[in-house]
């Protein structure tokens, strides 16, 4: 049996551990999908920058603008940035419109994106992405 300082701050350590292993698997650092390839995130790179319309909200870095959240840091406000999830918001994002509360911002767009773009999209900002930290829980 350990002396009881010891216990107690293998107890601790313990709980440190179990209090961010759930942030970090939620964050998924995982490769994206076994498909993503260079290639694809230097797709997703092109569309992010061009027809689809990102960089002008979300600036050209990712880093964000006044007009749309940094996908580079902070913490995520819609999800838990896992590549899933990605998915389906670079599917169903667009440009957004500033609401009363203006955070945050409703968004629509064209759907100028076919599935495959919408992929190449969520696996660069997915790349670009690895700082943020997940949503909280039961926002």
């Amino acid at each position: 049996m350990l002396p009881p300082p010891r216990r107690t701050a293998l107890l601790a350590v313990g709980f440190v551990l179990v209090g961010i292993a759930g942030p970090l698997a939620a964050q998924d650092t995982k490769v994206p999908a076994a498909d993503v390839t260079a290639a694809t995130i230097a797709d997703g790179r092109t569309l992010f920058l061009g027809p689809g319309g990102c960089a002008p909200c979300h600036a050209e870095d990712g880093a964000g603008t006044a007009d749309g959240p940094s996908l580079t840091t902070g913490r995520w406000k819609l999800g838990d940035g896992t590549f899933a999830w990605l998915l389906h918001i670079t599917r169903h994002a667009g440009w957004g419109a500033p609401n009363p509360q203006a955070d945050p911002k409703p968004m629509r767009g064209p759907g100028t994106l076919d599935s495959a773009q919408v992929r190449s999209v969520a696996a660069y900002v997915f790349s670009i992405s690895r700082a943020k930290t997940p949503a909280l829980r039961g926002r």
